[in-house]
């Protein structure tokens, strides 16, 4: 996994970015018993329609009615496996930390009864060699069934992502805004899990291409993170309304002119009127379209209100136009 290092309010924090099998097959078991998650991806919704069985394997393998598999992260971080994108490797490490798990973890992220389950989950595997290798070989079968699916279409939208998060970290921005903005799902227990991180603790983003609404998860090497490597509508929608409302501000030929006047130097809206013959009520509408795109800003002076240009809103553009248009950072022209 990559590793970004980055100060927080209270510590300062080793980040990690990267895929993870271990992540991608928690959502992938948790589509077993939650249909929204076959609605929002068509792989998970094939994959169970065009196999009974091995739903049925899904379901009935724990009878404790906790529809999450959340031993899985906790035995993936035990053996240091949390970033593998080797399925076998994965699978030996599980099976060798099944049977050494912790008895007690504190799980701060889990309700009581959540944490409960997944400790007796835990001690049955540790004490059951049979348990664990059904276990296994469960994930084995899950992953063969996915896997394809994952390599030729996830795997790219999950590069993009660890990369797009790789880049904003690295501009300044904190990794809490960019799981927040990514999901509103997640914003709420963030705050809860970031007062225990230790100082030099450890946050693991995982975006993921079989994800739901979001993943977080309190372990004994730091906080895991799975975020969706390509969002929702909404979502996508939420990141990107400032970006169209600039490029939508600039589309216009009079906005273009008052911020070529602008950055000559301030004026008011009364100034721009009559610099371009035009009504101040007219001037103002532009004036409000600019602001709000976060492109003009006002100053006042004594008694008059000066608009400025923000010299950085150009930088800021072009900055999110190449995150979006080229997240992996790569530029393909030749020179000539």
């Amino acid at each position: 996994m990559q590793l970004v290092e980055q100060q927080t309010e209270t510590a300062k924090a080793t980040i990690s970015i990267g895929p993870s099998i271990a992540v991608e097959l928690s959502w992938v078991l948790l589509a077993a018993r939650r249909d929204q998650l076959c609605t929002n991806c068509a792989a998970l919704e094939e994959l169970y329609l065009s196999s009974n069985e091995l739903e049925q394997r899904v379901r009935s393998f724990w009878p404790d009615g906790v529809a999450d598999f959340g031993e899985l992260p906790v035995l993936a971080d035990q053996a240091g496996l949390v970033g593998s994108v080797e399925i076998e490797e994965l699978l030996a490490g599980i099976g060798d930390a099944a049977a050494h798990s912790p008895s007690e973890l504190r799980l701060a992220s889990e309700t009581d009864s959540d944490r409960a389950v997944f400790l007796d989950r835990l001690d049955q595997l540790r004490r059951s060699p049979r348990l664990r290798r059904d276990y296994v070989q469960l994930l084995r079968d899950l992953w063969a069934a996915v896997c394809e699916t994952w390599e030729s279409e996830g795997r790219h939208l999950v590069d993009n992502a660890v990369e797009r998060y790789r880049r904003r970290l690295e501009r300044g921005a904190r990794w809490v805004d960019l799981v927040a903005a990514d999901s509103e799902h997640l914003s709420g227990l963030l705050p809860k899990l970031m007062g225990r991180l230790p100082m030099g603790g450890h946050v693991t983003i995982v975006p993921s291409f079989f994800s739901g609404q979001g993943l977080l998860f309190d372990l004994p090497g730091g906080i895991l993170v799975g975020v969706r490597a390509a969002a929702t509508d909404p979502s996508a929608r939420a990141r990107t309304d400032l970006l169209a409302r600039r490029l939508k501000a600039l589309a216009d030929p009079t906005r273009l002119a008052i911020i070529e006047s602008l950055a000559a130097g301030p004026m008011t809206v009364g100034e721009i009127a009559l610099s371009f013959d035009l009504a101040q009520p007219t001037v103002s509408n532009h004036v409000k379209v600019l602001r709000e795109a976060g492109i003009v800003t006002g100053a006042r002076r004594g008694t008059r209100l000066e608009l400025v240009v923000r010299k950085d809103a150009g930088n800021e553009l072009l900055d999110e136009l190449k995150a979006l248009m080229d997240p992996s950072g790569e530029d393909d022209r030749q020179s000539l």
